[in-house]
């Protein structure tokens, strides 16, 4: 894998790694984010890397590649230099590339080493204002008197919102049409501009589109009603024990040095438990919970595990 050399690299200079380690970081950290401009991803990790560059005393700066449903970003991770300085924005999209993106070229889990995982958060399933269904049981209702003849949006397959969507078609038995983009903010706005009907979205990216009426919320993924969204009611009032929703954390090439992990976490989690970071991550409707490395790792190993099963019991795949 990518990581063999450098990790053998890393063992034959373990006094250089460790004065590394101290010193860290003496530059600017750039966090990869799976995501275009504007999309859920791209905001999180803004918040996250505004308050990263105050507890770790360097900038965090944001590269955005939204390219292959996360696999384009993976892959620049997997191949970059373990010291830290080159950290990935981890979420569905990319735990989903490990089996509907077998062409990759790295395995997540033996090329990149968890870091942590940070906020959580729900999806909203919403449509343009036009759609005439006013409702969600009305929704439900109005694509099966139509099957394959409702579009939705959502970036590439495999990605957060794309999974949120099939996961929903399987579970209420729905019929629509898939368009891709490049991305979650074009997804929305396609759906703004009544070119699709139907998206799902994390609360972070479509709340500005609900407040000014750009789209209507027809429900949200969590298993109740979202405090932010009292008066939109859950899927699982219309679809019994339906529940999912988005998360995400950092991962940085393997072979990094474990003091530089620690250091990143703390970084991290003194940024999440910040007043500044932590309400405005609050306003963006997540739920402040964190992981550490070894945590975030089991969660990524069953998360893994689990899409395999979904993409395997829908039969998905990457078009």
């Amino acid at each position: 894998m990518f990581r063999s050399l450098m990790i053998a690299t890393t063992a034959l200079l373990p006094l250089s790694g460790t004065s590394l380690a101290q010193d860290f970081p003496t530059a600017p950290v750039t966090l990869i984010v799976p995501g275009s401009a504007g999309s859920a991803s791209d905001i999180v990790g803004r918040v996250i890397a505004d308050g990263m560059s105050k507890t770790l005393g360097q900038s965090v700066v944001i590269e955005d590649l939204p390219e292959g449903g996360g696999t384009v970003a993976g892959a620049k991770t997997a191949e970059a230099k373990p010291d830290g300085y080159t950290v990935l924005l981890v979420n569905t999209s990319i735990a989903a590339a490990e089996t509907l993106h077998p062409q990759r070229g790295y395995v997540f889990l033996e090329d990149m080493a968890p870091v942590g995982s940070f906020p959580s958060s729900f999806f909203v399933y919403v449509v343009n204002p036009k759609v005439e269904a006013q409702t969600f049981a009305d929704f439900v209702k109005m694509v099966k008197a139509k099957p394959g003849e409702i579009n939705y949006s959502a970036a590439a397959v495999g990605t957060a919102t794309y999974l949120a969507t099939e996961i929903l078609k399987s579970a209420a038995g729905l019929d629509m049409l898939h368009i891709p983009y490049n991305g979650g903010a074009p997804a929305l706005a396609s759906v703004l501009a009544g070119e699709t009907q139907f998206s799902a979205a994390p609360f972070a990216s479509v709340k500005p589109l609900i407040e000014s009426g750009g789209v209507r919320a027809l429900a949200v993924s969590s298993a109740a009603r979202a405090p932010e969204l009292p008066d939109v009611p859950a899927v699982s009032e219309t679809v019994p024990g339906f529940d999912t929703g988005s998360w995400y954390g950092l991962a940085v090439p393997a072979g990094t040095p474990q003091d530089v992990v620690d250091r990143l976490y703390k970084g991290l989690a003194d940024a999440v438990n910040g007043e500044e970071t932590g309400k405005r991550l609050a306003d963006q409707g997540l739920d402040a919970t964190l992981a550490d490395g070894p945590a975030f790792g089991s969660f990524l190993k069953e998360t893994v595990a689990t899409i395999a099963k979904i993409a395997k019991d829908n039969k998905l795949s990457a078009q």
